[in-house]
């Protein structure tokens, strides 16, 4: 039987106090005996009913935590600045928050937040707020109330409204932080990540990472209440009508939905259908992993991170895209597993049709996959000399923040930055692709 906790008494706390941590109510805060006053910065508060367990806890210097309802912090890092529990409770559970966070009422766990840069909106989550597994909300991006997501990616300045639910996803676009510049899922918008197949091959990408990171192209904005099926592609530019259903590819323009009419279809679901086509979107979404993995190894920890903090912040968000990479590997896994059921009840159904044997084809190629999913993981692709060299020396000489400096790159770094970009997805997606060719 486990042996429950032991937290430092109040008389205790008395040496927390005095190393410049403030506690309005000493008596109601609980922190676990294994952790000691170095792990909480001087100025830091800790409101009424806050909870602070787990040796891999810290609150950094200035931050607040339980200001309107009480804060569990189990095994998590808060940044400097941060503000946790401004609407009400809030759990935390192997989480980290970087500089400035701002985390109203709910629960994250296994989560990456990278911290707000701006003021332009004033909080990361609203009310309501649920982040999962794999979560990765990188500079200024935010939810609004009552929103769900896990292996789920923002890049910065992006937007999630209320009410939604959106899973194995990434989004990226727009321009920076201010009304109209930022990619939006507008409120009420589900991402529909699981198949009357039982799969879930399904991750959908809003713009890519590739020109994403650079910060500069157009954003995206879907509309309220839109169904967004998986596996979906949208260009940058893309905007959708409110209230619509949407799949496939979504090139840039509006796009007003694909009506369903009124019929009942006779249908085995085990047998799949459009297996290549399925394929392909997710070896694409791991090629767009494989370069943003690269660029958090050879830019935000190669070059940007010059001090302890940003790089236990930067190591940590590498964690979370390699989560989504090893997400999509098992769900990809899952659904070979799915196509060997689906050839079995087409040869007793229909006999060995060319989709049996465009099914057999694929089926017999996941050796080779299994291999490259796990080479493509650990590959490094050196980033171009001029482009490291621009941000090594723009963190040396200015104090800019890190989405000011990405967009004050000369074009020459940038263009030289694309090609590399371009080439860690296209042997980290496309190479997968190849090996399916008949």
């Amino acid at each position: 039987m486990k042996e429950p906790l032991q937290y430092h008494s109040t008389q205790e706390l008395k040496k927390f106090r005095d190393q410049g941590i403030i506690m309005p109510d000493p008596g109601s805060v609980q922190i676990e005996r294994s952790l000691n006053p170095e792990k909480f910065g001087k100025g830091s508060v800790l409101h009424p009913f806050s909870r602070i367990e787990g040796e891999g806890s810290f609150i950094g210097e200035g931050s607040e935590i339980g200001i309107a309802g009480p804060v569990s912090v189990f095994n998590s890092f808060v940044g400097r600045g941060s503000q946790v529990g401004t609407l009400g409770p809030v759990t935390l559970k192997d989480t980290f928050t970087g500089p400035n966070t701002v985390l109203g009422c709910g629960t994250s766990e296994e989560t990456v937040f990278l911290g707000k840069e701006t003021t332009v909106n004033d909080f990361t989550t609203g009310y309501g707020f649920r982040t999962r597994k794999g979560t990765l909300y990188e500079e200024d991006a935010s939810s609004a109330q009552h929103t769900d997501t896990k292996m789920t990616i923002l890049l910065p300045w992006v937007t999630l409204g209320s009410n939604i639910n959106f899973c194995d996803a990434l989004v990226s676009g727009g321009t920076g932080p201010e009304l109209g510049a930022f990619s939006e899922i507008g409120s009420g918008s589900i991402h529909f990540n699981f198949t009357p197949s039982g799969d879930k091959a399904t991750a959908s990408l809003f713009g890519n990472v590739v020109e994403g990171v650079f910060l500069n192209r157009e954003r995206l904005f879907i509309g309220g209440n839109n169904s967004l099926l998986g596996p979906l592609e949208a260009s940058f530019g893309a905007s959708t009508a409110a209230g619509i259903r949407i799949h496939g590819k979504l090139p840039k323009g509006l796009h007003t939905g694909q009506a369903l009419f009124r019929r009942v279809i006779t249908r085995d679901f085990r047998i799949l259908s459009g297996v290549r086509k399925t394929l392909s979107s997710q070896f694409n979404y791991l090629g767009e992993l494989c370069a943003f993995i690269n660029w958090y190894r050879q830019i935000r920890l190669g070059v940007i991170a010059q001090n302890a903090e940003t790089r236990a912040l930067y190591e940590a968000a590498l964690r979370m895209l390699l989560l989504n990479y090893e997400e999509r590997v098992k769900q990809i896994q899952h659904y070979f597993g799915l196509i060997e059921q689906s050839l079995v009840l087409i040869e007793q159904q229909k006999g060995q049709t060319r989709e049996y044997e465009n099914q057999q084809l694929i089926l017999s190629c996941w050796p080779k996959l299994e291999e490259a999913f796990e080479i493509n993981k650990t590959r490094d692709f050196p980033a171009p000399e001029d482009l490291t060299s621009e941000l090594l020396e723009s963190v040396q000489t200015t104090n800019r923040d890190y989405t000011e400096m990405i967009r004050a790159m000369s074009p020459k770094s940038v263009s030289s930055g694309l090609s590399w970009m371009e080439e860690c997805r296209e042997k980290g997606g496309r190479t997968l692709s190849e090996i399916l060719a008949p």
